[in-house]
C-alpha cells in the first residue's frame, strides 16, 4: 500500500512538472508594449481593430482617459505611423500603430 501511495505522489509531481514546463502556470500578459523611436514619430502601440473601434475610441482607451493632444494631432501622427492607411477608414481585423502620448 505504501508503494502505491509513493507511486501516486511521484506521478502527480511528474504531471505537475510536465504541465508547468509545457503550458506554464503564469498568465500571459495582455498588455501591448509601447514602442518608442527617436525619429520624431511619437510612441505607439500596435493594436488589432475590432468591430466598432474608431481611432479616437482606441486612443482614449489606450490613454485611459481623454487625449492630451488635439484630434488633428492624433490623425496626423496616425497617418505618419501608418502611411498606407487613412484615419477614417480603419479595417476590422487589421493591425495599426496607434500613437500613445505622455500625460
Amino acid at each position: 500500500m505504501k508503494k502505491w501511495f509513493l507511486l501516486l505522489i511521484a506521478s502527480l509531481v511528474g504531471y505537475i512538472a510536465y504541465e508547468d514546463l509545457t503550458v506554464g502556470t503564469l498568465p500571459v500578459s495582455s498588455k501591448t508594449p509601447v514602442v518608442r523611436e527617436n525619429t520624431g514619430i511619437p510612441a505607439y502601440k500596435v493594436i488589432k481593430i475590432k468591430a466598432g473601434d474608431t481611432l479616437l475610441s482606441i486612443a482614449e482607451r489606450e490613454q485611459q482617459g481623454p487625449l492630451p493632444v488635439p484630434i488633428e494631432t492624433l490623425i496626423r501622427d496616425f497617418e505618419k505611423l501608418n502611411p498606407e492607411a487613412k484615419a477614417d477608414a480603419l479595417q476590422i481585423g487589421k493591425t495599426y500603430k496607434i500613437p500613445v502620448y505622455e500625460k
